[in-house]
């Protein structure tokens, strides 16, 4: 029985001990779950965000008003749970906070704007606040899924410079310049459909969106060859609107 009772004492401090070793293993846990709530709360207001600026872009100050109204709710109660304790991979930026607070100064003076009916205004002043959140992120090395959105919203940005500027197909500079943006843009819209997230992969329109703009973006070459501007046009006036609704939907 004396035997007995001294081994309990023993397998408690062997339970112990490997409890300390599995807490050591795995020491950022609680970091990443902070990061993970900050991004989703960001998330959550980031959607106000963009409902916001796709009203203001049409001249609709009044429903503007009211998703930005969410998105000040939202983006206060995000401050109040992480502005002074920001996650492991914010922790040493200095502009971390100011950063916040601006894109939260932004959004009142929207608001304000677009309550008296100025969606012009409203709509410049929101503008920044898209690379401010990038910025954020891209000099604290993390990267999530709307920035291969971004990517591909940007890529494609420079390619429709063509809509109005058609190449010169008799100009092999001109022609390797389309061909190089082209690329870029494909394979941009690749990556969201390879590195998008469970959920996202199996969302319908999200998978039409990219399928479809791949499928006319891969015609553009075709059109290369055959030195026809207007169908390059044509794709491009095609693709732009899935390029707006891919970064609304998903970015």
């Amino acid at each position: 029985m004396r035997g007995f009772v001294r081994f309990i004492p023993s397998t408690v401090r062997v339970w112990v001990l490997l409890l300390g070793v599995l807490i050591a293993a795995y020491p950022g846990t609680g970091k990443a779950d902070s990061a993970a709530a900050f991004h989703q709360a960001v998330s959550d207001a980031y959607g106000h965000y963009r409902e916001a600026f796709f009203y203001l872009r049409r001249g609709n100050a009044t429903t503007a008003a009211f998703e930005l109204e969410a998105m000040i709710e939202k983006w206060q109660a995000m401050l109040k749970a992480h502005g002074g304790a920001p996650p492991a991979p914010y922790a040493k930026d200095p502009k971390w906070l100011a950063t916040l607070n601006e894109v939260g100064s932004i959004a009142e003076g929207a608001l304000e704007s677009a309550g008296s009916g100025a969606a012009e205004p409203a709509y410049e002043m929101l503008k920044p606040v898209r690379g401010m959140l990038r910025d954020l992120r891209q000099r604290n090395g993390v990267r999530l899924f709307r920035d291969e959105v971004e990517d591909a919203n940007a890529a494609f940005n420079e390619l429709f410079e063509y809509r109005r500027n058609p190449p010169d197909f008799n100009d092999p500079a001109s022609v390797n310049g389309l061909r190089a943006k082209l690329q870029k843009t494909i394979d941009a819209y690749q990556t969201c459909l390879d590195k998008a997230p469970p959920a996202m992969a199996k969302d319908e329109q999200f998978q039409r969106l990219l399928t479809d703009s791949l499928t006319f973006l891969k015609r553009i070459e075709l059109a290369i060859e055959e030195k026809n501007p207007t169908t390059v046009i044509n794709i491009l006036r095609r693709v732009v609107s899935s390029n707006n609704i891919l970064w609304m939907r998903f970015g």
